[in-house]
């Protein structure tokens, strides 16, 4: 009787230990990439601003391409519409054109 109480008990421990691996989950820092930016961000954006007042306002672009000094696209999400293209072309220096795509 012994020793099928001693089978029981290990069998229901490694059960355990077994499924305990897939319920327990380390913690993970959810990580935050790139710059949310909010509608009132956008907002204060107007045409004639210098690149100095863009960084500031939104932040570094994320993407850039080819034409680095005359145009800055940042990835926009919207729970309504999903992902849009705020794209930011510059002439001469400054801001010529704001657009969403």
């Amino acid at each position: 009787m012994s020793a099928r109480l001693t089978k029981t008990v290990l069998l229901c421990f490694v059960a355990m230990s077994i499924t305990g691996c897939s319920i327990l989950k380390p913690y993970e820092a959810e990580l935050g990439q790139g710059n949310f930016i909010r509608e009132e961000q956008i907002d204060q954006l107007e045409v004639g601003q210098t690149p100095k007042q863009v960084l500031f306002l939104l932040g570094t672009p994320l993407l850039t391409g080819e034409a680095r000094e005359t145009r800055w696209n940042y990835p926009l999400k919207d729970e309504q519409s999903g992902y849009e293209i705020l794209s930011i072309q510059f002439e001469n220096g400054l801001v010529s054109n704001i657009t969403r795509q």
